[in-house]
């Protein structure tokens, strides 16, 4: 079973922390790819020619990091023919309605950062499930617990 390729962007190395143990509390087996800048994701995954790079299986995006926005790499990301169709998930602290709005309107799901760590492990790890596809036994799940790679 191949394991899900997964990109974070997110500049908290403590946040980074937070969302491999959530990958990892839910069983989800995955490789993921740190970005602290949407910049960054930006230049490795939008690399030319199109058919060199990564092309994740799943995109988690912080609204704010360095240099370019989480919106603007989201409408980076989506303009791109080998990534509009990857699942794109905003996860971040703000709960502006207005921000809500914006990722839907670009196709992305919406997270909120939970400031308990149970419900933060449980939402994004069960929301990134929901974005792989991956149920009990599907392609990126193990029963075991939590044994991915990070």
């Amino acid at each position: 079973m191949k394991p899900a390729q997964i990109v974070l962007i997110e500049d908290n190395p403590a946040d980074v922390l937070l969302v491999t143990m959530a990958l990892k509390e839910n069983g989800v087996e995955h490789v993921l790819t740190p970005f602290e800048s949407g910049q960054d994701a930006i230049r490795a995954l939008c690399a030319e020619p199109e058919d060199s790079g990564l092309v994740p299986d799943a995109i988690l995006l912080d609204l704010n990091t360095p240099g370019i926005d989480g919106f603007e790499a989201l409408h980076r990301f989506k303009e791109s023919p080998r990534l509009c169709d990857v699942p794109i998930a905003i996860l971040t602290s703000s709960r502006d309605r207005k921000d809500k709005h914006r990722a839907a309107i670009q196709g992305a799901r919406y997270i909120e950062k939970p400031s308990q760590l149970n419900d933060f492990l449980m939402s994004v790890g069960h929301a990134v499930k929901e974005m792989l596809g991956a149920s009990a036994g599907g392609p990126y799940h193990r029963s075991n617990g939590g044994a991915g790679s990070a």
